[in-house]
């Protein structure tokens, strides 16, 4: 295998979190146009609210399929193959006329898109030291906020009427990076980055098994980061989705468009808070094997002090204000997470671990999202939105202290297992 080069890397981390960039924006576009959409095709809130639950459920179910394909399979191939599946289902989707076409045209997209996260975040952990991980899930951890920005300001450009052209121009910019992806990236050797491995210059032997997975499922800090990834994935999916209708429906912002843009600075927090996290993370971890457990708690915490301000405000302009330092809040978490999973789970489940964390979190989603539309429907958006915010911050508020007692003997767990499995 050629030698990873540092330009290999920053080109390598650079092409895969575009791909996401296009991965979220895709899975977003809907948020931005859903009052024309819901004009269009004459749609209530449940239909919409089902529509944003079923794109969850199709990915709960891909998991299932895609993880344990891309702890089995080349990695590169998976990420390329989906893109190319995924991106021309978005394109189809401008091209729907009912309720039932466009959710089986907005869940199938996502069983196919369902391939990159574990596939990508389990190939560049293995591409890149240990000592670095913070830092390059951070960025990968930016490209969500990015992707949701790019879907908001492309729908804001082209104008909520004209709300099929996006899915069109995603589509066809996803189909070139899929053949980008083909060609440039390189399949690393699973568990080349483990300290262990580099310490011998040798290799790591560790192959996938149910049976060990199964074994992965009793340790109490993947579980605990299972639920941490679930209450994090429910508050910013929820802010993604909700937050454009909230501010129109409630004249906080003028038209949709206004109100796209105005979660620019959130979303600009949020690419803050993804780096930020991945560093503290980083520099912290040559103090305590604890950091990311820190980290977590400060940013569900310090969420959600700020989200009770942002519900309470009526004003556009404090509103940004407060969304801005919620977002760098609160999206130190997403690097935290990832970096718990990598560091309770041997290189060969790292991708069907993202998976599984994936399913837990998009089956909540999914009841979240319906939750949310009907309680709109029934009591008004405001309650069944903020209310379904701020008691999910409570919950990971709570996860994050049961984290702080187990995560530093699991993590010894781990260390031990990986060192039998390097051969020199």
């Amino acid at each position: 295998m050629p030698r990873i080069t540092s330009r290999y890397l920053v080109g390598a981390t650079l092409l895969l979190m575009t791909v996401s960039i296009v991965n979220v924006a895709d899975k977003e576009l809907l948020a931005p146009v859903v009052d024309a959409v819901k004009a269009d095709l004459g749609l209530s809130d449940t239909q919409i609210g089902a529509t944003r639950s079923a794109v969850f459920i199709a990915a709960l179910i891909g998991q299932l399929f895609w993880g344990p394909l891309s702890d089995r399979w080349v990695r590169k191939y998976i990420i390329a193959i989906g893109t190319v599946i995924w991106s021309a289902l978005t394109w189809m989707t401008a091209f729907v006329g009912s309720f039932p076409q466009l959710l089986v045209a907005r869940a199938s997209m996502s069983f196919a898109e369902g391939c990159f996260n574990p596939s990508a975040y389990a190939l560049l952990t293995d591409s890149v030291p240990r000592r670095r991980h913070g830092l390059i899930l951070g960025l990968m951890g930016i490209t969500y906020p990015v992707g949701t920005a790019a879907a908001l300001v492309v729908a804001s450009v082209v104008g909520t009427a004209n709300w099929r052209l996006p899915f069109i121009y995603y589509g066809l910019i996803g189909l070139g990076l899929g053949v980008l992806v083909l060609f440039f990236i390189r399949e690393p050797e699973r568990g080349a980055s483990e300290d262990a491995v580099e310490a011998v210059g040798g290799h790591y032997t560790g192959r996938f098994s149910l049976k060990e997975f199964r074994k992965l499922l009793t340790v109490p800090s993947l579980l605990l980061a299972f639920g941490l990834d679930t209450c994090q994935s429910i508050i910013n999916w929820g802010f993604a989705f909700w937050a454009p209708t909230y501010l129109t429906r409630y004249s906080i912002a003028e038209t949709p468009e206004q109100a796209a843009l105005a979660l620019l600075p959130a979303i600009l927090g949020f690419v803050v808070g993804a780096v930020l996290g991945g560093l503290l993370i980083d520099r912290m971890r040559h103090r305590t094997p604890l950091a990311p457990a820190w980290v977590s708690l400060v940013a569900m915490a310090g969420g959600l002090a700020l989200a009770a301000l942002v519900f309470s405000l009526n004003t556009l302009g404090p509103l940004m204000a407060a969304a801005f330092c919620l977002g760098v809040v609160t999206y130190m978490v997403q690097p935290a997470v990832n970096v718990v999973l990598f560091s309770v789970v041997p290189p060969e489940m790292k991708a069907t671990t993202i998976s599984a964390s994936n399913v837990i979190l998009n089956l909540a989603v999914a009841v979240v999202s319906i939750s949310v539309g009907v309680v709109s429907d029934a009591a008004g958006l405001r309650l069944a939105f903020g209310g379904s915010v701020l008691l999910t911050y409570v919950a990971g508020v709570f996860v994050c202290l049961a984290l702080l007692r187990n995560l530093g003997r699991d993590m010894q767990l781990r260390d031990a297992i990986v060192e039998t499995r390097v051969s020199v």
